[in-house]
């Protein structure tokens, strides 16, 4: 299996699939009902917040890999107020499919080259997005032991 082949898996595995770690992300959000995603801890970010953040910086890596250079995540976009939960998760579903489309189209022709703007290759880019997301998913689950 190629590495570009193992960062797409690894990707699908934690969003929903086999994951090693316990469940997966939409194991966890799809049985989280709209009237519980705005639970937070403390000050803390609400779960739907973080899904937001999530998503936007997958949306972050596809920008990157599609070469938009300029890219950047703006405060607005980086923890943003909430709508309906519905529409968080179709933003989310949306972003992995759009994820999955660029690495695919990205390969490994450029992995070893730095991310504009960064000081990290795209390969720490593409394996930081799996842990960005894991990191945020067990702050949900510490949420959502409150229920």
């Amino acid at each position: 299996m190629s590495e570009v082949d193992f960062i797409i898996q690894s990707v699908k595995d934690s969003y929903d699939g086999q994951a090693w770690h316990g469940p997966n992300i939409m194991s966890i959000l799809d049985k989280i009902p709209e009237n519980q995603s705005g639970t937070r801890i403390g000050s803390g970010h609400s779960i739907a917040e973080l899904v937001l953040h999530m998503t936007a910086w997958r949306n972050f890596v596809i920008q990157k890999l599609e070469g938009n250079d300029s890219y950047d995540v703006s405060n607005e976009e980086n923890f943003p107020r909430p709508g309906d939960w519905e529409n968080t998760l179709k933003i989310l579903r949306e972003s992995q499919f759009k994820l999955i489309e660029a690495i695919e189209k990205f390969g490994a022709k450029k992995l070893d080259q730095t991310v504009a703007g960064r000081k990290y290759t795209f390969r720490k880019l593409l394996h930081g997005i799996v842990d960005h997301d894991l990191y945020h998913l067990g702050q949900i689950v510490m949420i959502t032991k409150q229920f």
